[in-house]
C-alpha cells in the first residue's frame, strides 16, 4: 500500500474529502470564510511548516525526521511522529500539503476547539505512522495523512450528533472516499477512516459545544 498519493484517482478523492469536510464544518460554524485563523491553528501550521521549508535548504532535516520502518524498528520511535513535520514530495508536494493544512487546521480548531483539534491531529499521525511503519511498511514523510484524518474527523462528529440527512450524506461521502482510497491501494484511505472513527469517539466522550442539528438543516 502506497503513501505517495499520486494519480488522478487519489487527487479527486482527496479533494472530495476536503470539500465535504468544509461543508460539514459549515454546519457548526456557519459559512467558512478566509478570516484570521485561530492561534492554535497558526501554531500547528508553523510546527509543520518551519521544518518542512527548512529541509529544502538542509536535506539532513528530512533524513533525521522521516518515517523509516527499518530505523523505527531500531528504536528510533520518534520518526512515527516527526515524519509529519517534513515532506517527501519535493517543493510542489510541500506547498500543496502546507496549503491544505492551512485550510483544514483553522476549520477543525473552530469546530472542535484547539485542544481537541490538536489531539485529533497527533493521534491520527501516530496511528497512521504505525500503520505505515509496521502494517504496510513504507518510508516517507508528510502531513497529508494527519491532515486528511483531521478533515475526516468532522464526519465522525456529524454521524454522532446529527440526524439531518444531507449532513449524514456528506459524512458518508467522506467515509466512502476513504474506502475507495484503500481499494486503490492508497494508505491515505486508512487515514481518512481513522479520522472519522476518532471523530466519532471524541464526539462521544468530549463533544464540542454548538448547535450542530440546527446548522445542519442549512447544509
Amino acid at each position: 500500500m502506497t503513501t505517495s498519493g499520486e494519480g488522478w484517482t487519489s487527487a479527486v478523492l482527496f479533494v472530495l474529502v476536503l470539500v465535504l469536510a468544509t461543508l460539514l464544518g459549515s454546519t457548526r460554524i456557519g459559512e467558512v470564510r478566509l478570516t484570521r485563523p485561530p492561534r492554535t491553528a497558526v501554531v500547528l501550521w508553523l510546527l509543520i511548516a518551519v521544518p518542512s521549508l527548512l529541509q529544502i535548504v538542509l536535506p539532513a532535516v528530512l533524513d533525521a525526521l522521516e518515517r523509516d520502518p527499518t530505523q523505527i524498528r531500531d528504536h528510533q520511535w520518534w520518526r512515527i511522529v516527526t515524519s509529519v513535520a517534513v515532506q517527501d514530495g519535493g517543493i510542489a508536494g510541500t506547498v500543496v500539503n502546507l496549503l491544505v493544512l492551512a485550510w483544514v487546521a483553522p476549520l477543525a480548531v473552530r469546530v472542535w476547539g484547539g485542544n481537541r483539534a490538536v489531539l485529533l491531529f497527533v493521534a491520527s499521525q501516530i496511528i497512521f505512522g504505525l500503520f505505515t511503519a509496521f502494517l504496510f511498511p513504507s518510508p516517507g514523510a508528510g502531513n497529508s495523512g494527519a491532515t486528511l484524518a483531521l478533515a475526516a474527523s468532522l464526519a465522525g462528529l456529524v454521524v454522532m450528533q446529527s440526524k439531518e440527512w444531507r449532513a449524514l450524506t456528506a459524512s458518508g461521502g467522506i467515509v466512502l472516499a476513504g474506502v475507495l482510497l484503500v481499494a486503490t491501494d492508497d494508505a491515505h484511505g486508512l487515514a481518512v477512516l481513522t479520522g472519522a472513527l476518532l471523530g466519532a469517539a471524541l464526539a462521544t466522550v468530549s463533544p464540542p459545544p454548538g448547535d450542530l442539528e440546527g446548522r445542519a438543516r442549512a447544509l
